[in-house]
């Protein structure tokens, strides 16, 4: 995995931490700085827990686009 793509993975998986939400069945891959997020997310449940998921994996798309030199973004996430 070149360089790039190992620090963008790492920004991108700093970012997704910033929500309150159980991820421990997600992957996140970059190849070619293009963000490749599968697997499954699920509610945490707590005062500051995400309340839609469909929203945040929305927003966490919008920051990945955002992020420097990234491509693209594909999500292919189940939502429990």
């Amino acid at each position: 995995m070149p360089l790039e793509d190992k620090e963008a993975r790492l920004r991108v998986l700093r970012e997704i931490a910033k929500f309150d939400m159980n991820t421990t069945l997600m992957n996140v891959k970059v190849i070619n700085m293009v963000v490749y997020i599968d697997g499954r997310v699920r509610r945490n449940h707590g005062p500051g827990a995400v309340r839609d998921l469909h929203k945040a994996m929305k927003e966490i798309e919008e920051i990945c686009r955002s992020l420097p030199g990234i491509n693209d973004v594909v999500i292919d996430v189940a939502i429990d």
